[in-house]
C-alpha cells in the first residue's frame, strides 16, 4: 500500500465509527516519492564530502541524514493521518535534519574550492524552499527552522562578497544578500498564510460534507456517484450498508443487477443520455434489490457535476427510501377498493331488496286500488284506505333508503332543467292542502313580487326537500298555521354567464317546537327527537338528513330555528340560474285530412309484458275502466313476436324478465325503423336515482316505478299517446318519508 492510500484510508473512515489507533511506524509510510528523492540526495550529498574529507566523514554524514529523513517522513505521515500531537516532534526532527545538512554546507564552503562554494550555497537554498512549503501552521516554528538555513547562507554570501570583491562592490552585494534573506522570510510568511487558508477551506469543505451526509443519513437516505471517465458506481457507506452490500466502487453491471428489471432500461437509457450531454439529470421512482432478497422502492434524483481541476465529469444522485410510503399507499388503495366494493355490494343489495319488495308490494297496492274503485261500504273503504296509506309509506321509506345509499356512494346527481319555479311550489302546496285542511290548519305560500319567472333547477329534488319540510310542519302542528316564504337573492354575475340566484325557502309552523338538544341531532340519519316522538308521529328519521344532503349538493343547506311550544322555522337554500322563457310554438298549419285527436284510451291496443302474473293482473285491473284492448307477453322475446305479428298503440314493458329482458327488447324495437316511434313505457321495480334517465336513454318513451299508481300510469299513457289528460288524474308526487 502506498503512503497516499494509507492516509486516504485513515481519512475516509465511516462517520461515527471509533478512530483507529495510528501505528507508530509502518513500511507503507516510506512508500512515497519524498522518501525516495531524499535517500538519493543523502547518498549523492555524501560524495563531495568523501572527495574533500574522506570516506569516513562521508559515512558520518550520510547515515544521520538517512535516519533523520526516515523519522521526519514517518512523523509527517502520522500527522497527515490525524495525529496532531506529533506535530512538535516533526518540527524538532526537521530542525535537526536541516542543521545536519547546514554543517555539511559550512564544511564544503570551508574548502575554499569553487565547487564547494556552489554546493554550500545550493544546500541552504533548497532546504529553505522545502521548509517554506512543508505545511507549517506555526509561523514562528517555520521561521525558526528557516533561520537554520538562511544563517549559513547569509554567512557564505557575505564572506564571498568581502573576500572576492572590492569594497565598492562588496557593499551592494551585502545589501543584496540581506534583501534576499528578507525576501525568503516574506515568502515564508506568505506560504504560511496560504497554508492556513487552504487548511481552513479544507476544514470548511469537510464540515459541509459531514453536514450533508448527516442530513441525508438522518432522513434514512443515501447518495452515490458515477464517474463517467471510469464508468464506476460508488454509493456512500450508509447506502451500501443499508442495502446489505459492501461499500466501495462497483462496475455498471453490478449496478444493473441491483436495479429491478422493469426499471433498468429506463435508468440506463437515461444515464446514457446524460453521459452524452443530452440532459443534465432526472428524477424517478425505482426499485432497488437488497442483499437479503426482494426490492425497496426508492426515489432517485440525479444531477451532473461538470469536470473541474479536481475531478472529471460525474453524476451525483440521492435516493429516498419510499418503501414505507408505498406500503401505506398500497394499504390505502386496498382499503379504498374494499370500501368501494362494500359500498357497491350494499347498493346492489338494496337495489335487489327494493326490487323484491316492490314486486309483491305492487300486487298489494294494485289490488287495493282496484278494490277501492268497487262499490264498497264506508267501513270497507276505510280499511282499503289504510292499506293504501301503509303501502305508500313503505314505498316512500324504500325511496329514502335508496336515495341515502346513492348519496353515500356519491352516485346521486343533480339534474337542473329550466322551469317555472313558482308553479312547482304551487303544485307542491296542492299536495298538502287537503292534509292541512283535515287538521284545521291554514297553509300559506308567500313570495317576492320580483321573484324570477323561470329558473334552471332540479324540480324533483327541490320538490322532495320542500315536501319533506311541509310534511313535517303539518305533522307536528296541531293548530294554527304553516307558512312557506319564497325569495331569491342575486349573486355576483360572471361575464357571459346567466344570472345566478340563491333561492331561500322558509317553512314556518306554529307546532310543538324543539329544544337545542333535539336540534343538534335533527339531521342525523335514523334519528328523531326521542322515542315518544317516533311512537306518536311515526317516521324513519331519514327525511331531513337526506334533504340537507340534497340541499348541499345543490349549493345550499337546510338550517332550523325553533323554540319549544312556539313552533319551528326550517330555512332551505340552494343555487339556481335564471332561465330564458320558452317561446310558444306557432300553431301547425292544418292539413287537408287532419286526424281527429282522441280523448281517451278506449279501444287502444296495449301490449302488456311482464313475467309476473300478479303484476299483469294488477295492470289489467287498472286499465279495465279505460276500455283498452290488452294483449299479454311474459318476456321480451314474446313481446317482439307479438309486435311483429300485430299492430299496437303502446307497449307496457317490464325490465327484469327471463329469456329476454326489457333492456334487450327495447334495443331491438328501436333498431327496427318501423317501430322507432312506438310508445313504450317501462314498468320496473328499479327505483334508484338515475334509473329513469338510464331507461329513457335506452329508448323507453317514459318510466313508471313499481308499485304502480293507477292515476300515474293512466296519465303517462295519455301523455305518450298525445291524448287529452284524464280528468282529475295527475301523476303522484314523491314526497319522501314524513319523519324528521
Amino acid at each position: 500500500m502506498t503512503t497516499q492510500q494509507t492516509i486516504a484510508a485513515a481519512r475516509n473512515a465511516a462517520p461515527g465509527t471509533p478512530a483507529a489507533k495510528i501505528p507508530a511506524w509502518s513500511l507503507s509510510y516510506l512508500n512515497n516519492s519524498t522518501t525516495y528523492l531524499g535517500l538519493v540526495l543523502a547518498v549523492c550529498g555524501g560524495a563531495p564530502v568523501a572527495v574533500y574529507f574522506g570516506w569516513a566523514w562521508a559515512v558520518a554524514f550520510v547515515v544521520p541524514a538517512v535516519l533523520g529523513l526516515v523519522v521526519l517522513v514517518t512523523f509527517s505521515v502520522r500527522q497527515m493521518m490525524g495525529e496532531e500531537s506529533i506535530r512538535k516532534w516533526m518540527t524538532a526532527t526537521q530542525a535537526a535534519l536541516v542543521a545536519h545538512w547546514m554543517v555539511c554546507a559550512i564544511a564544503l564552503f570551508s574548502t575554499g574550492e569553487p565547487a564547494g562554494w556552489i554546493l554550500a550555497v545550493t544546500i541552504p537554498c533548497s532546504w529553505s524552499i522545502h521548509v517554506m512549503y512543508s505545511g507549517h501552521r506555526d509561523l514562528r516554528a517555520m521561521l525558526a527552522v528557516l533561520s537554520i538555513c538562511v544563517v549559513p547562507l547569509l554567512a557564505c554570501l557575505l564572506m564571498s562578497s568581502w573576500t572576492q570583491f572590492p569594497v565598492w562592490a562588496a557593499i551592494p552585494a551585502t545589501v543584496s544578500a540581506v534583501l534576499m534573506i528578507l525576501s525568503i522570510a516574506t515568502s515564508a510568511r506568505l506560504a504560511n498564510d496560504n497554508v492556513r487558508e487552504l487548511e481552513k477551506a479544507l476544514a470548511e469543505g469537510a464540515a459541509t460534507r459531514e453536514r450533508l451526509e448527516f442530513a441525508i443519513q438522518s432522513a434514512g437516505d443515501g447518495y452515490f456517484e458515477i464517474d463517467f471517465n471510469t464508468m464506476t458506481y460508488t454509493p456512500n457507506p450508509a447506502l451500501a450498508r443499508g442495502l446489505g452490500f459492501d461499500p466501495g466502487p462497483k462496475d455498471m453491471q453490478t449496478l444493473r443487477d441491483r436495479v429491478h428489471p422493469e426499471d433498468a432500461d429506463f435508468v440506463f437509457n437515461t444515464l446514457a443520455s446524460v453521459k452524452d450531454g443530452l440532459t443534465s439529470g432526472w428524477k424517478q421512482e425505482i426499485r432497488i434489490r437488497i442483499a437479503t432478497g426482494g426490492y425497496r422502492w426508492m426515489q432517485l434524483r440525479a444531477q451532473v457535476i461538470e469536470a473541474n481541476a479536481i475531478h472529471g465529469r460525474k453524476l451525483i444522485g440521492t435516493v429516498v427510501d419510499l418503501t414505507a410510503w408505498k406500503n401505506i399507499e398500497a394499504d390505502l388503495r386496498a382499503a379504498k377498493d374494499t370500501a368501494e366494493n362494500s359500498s357497491a355490494a350494499k347498493s346492489q343489495f338494496l337495489a335487489n331488496m327494493s326490487h323484491e319488495i316492490r314486486t309483491p308490494l305492487n300486487g298489494v297496492l294494485g289490488m287495493a286500488q282496484a278494490l277501492e274503485a268497487d262499490g264498497l261500504t264506508p267501513s270497507q273503504k276505510e280499511k282499503v284506505g289504510i292499506i293504501l296509506d301503509s303501502g305508500k309509506s313503505l314505498t316512500a321509506l324504500l325511496n329514502d333508503v335508496l336515495d341515502l345509499t346513492k348519496i353515500e356512494a356519491g352516485k346521486l346527481e343533480i339534474s337542473a332543467v329550466p322551469g317555472d319555479f313558482l308553479h312547482t311550489m304551487k303544485r307542491t302546496r296542492q299536495l298538502f292542502q287537503s292534509t292541512a285542511e283535515d287538521k284545521g290548519l291554514d297553509l300559506f305560500v308567500r313570495y317576492d313580487s320580483n321573484f324570477p319567472q323561470r329558473l334552471s333547477y332540479d324540480p324533483v329534488r327541490v320538490r322532495q326537500c320542500v315536501s319533506n319540510l311541509l310534511s313535517n310542519a303539518i305533522k307536528f302542528t296541531a293548530q294554527g298555521e304553516v307558512e312557506v316564504g319564497i325569495s331569491a337573492k342575486p349573486l355576483a354575475r360572471q361575464d357571459g354567464e346567466p344570472q345566478s340566484f340563491t333561492v331561500h325557502i322558509d317553512v314556518r309552523d306554529s307546532g310543538i317546537g324543539m329544544s337545542r338538544e333535539v336540534m343538534d341531532k335533527l339531521f342525523t340519519v335514523f334519528t328523531q327527537a326521542d322515542g315518544a316522538t317516533t311512537r306518536k308521529f311515526g317516521g324513519s328519521g331519514l327525511g331531513l338528513a337526506i334533504s340537507r344532503q340534497l340541499a348541499r349538493m345543490m349549493g345550499g343547506d337546510i338550517t332550523v330555528t325553533s323554540q319549544e311550544g312556539r313552533g319551528s322555522t326550517f330555512h332551505l337554500t340552494f343555487k339556481a340560474q335564471e332561465a330564458h322563457a320558452v317561446a310558444e310554438a306557432a300553431p301547425a298549419t292544418a292539413t287537408k285530412t287532419a286526424e281527429p285527436k282522441r280523448s281517451g284510451l278506449r279501444g287502444m291496443r296495449v301490449l302488456l309484458t311482464d313475467d309476473n302474473a300478479i303484476n299483469r293482473q294488477v295492470i289489467k285491473l287498472f286499465l279495465a275502466p279505460q276500455g283498452c284492448e290488452i294483449s299479454e307477453a311474459t318476456n321480451g322475446k314474446e313481446a317482439l313476436d307479438k309486435v311483429a305479428s300485430g299492430e299496437f298503440d303502446i307497449v307496457l314493458l317490464d325490465v327484469h324478465m327471463p329469456v329476454m329482458d326489457g333492456k334487450e327488447a327495447i334495443k331491438r324495437i328501436r333498431a327496427n325503423e318501423k317501430w322507432q316511434n312506438l310508445p313504450v313505457i317501462a314498468l320496473t321495480a328499479d327505483a334508484m336515482s338515475g334509473d329513469r334517465e338510464k331507461y329513457l336513454a335506452l329508448g323507453m318513451t317514459d318510466y313508471v316505478s313499481k308499485p304502480v299508481d293507477q292515476r300515474e300510469l293512466v296519465a303517462k299513457m295519455h301523455a305518450v299517446l298525445r291524448l287529452d289528460a284524464p280528468a282529475g288524474s295527475a301523476p303522484a308526487a314523491r314526497t319522501g318519508t314524513t319523519g324528521p
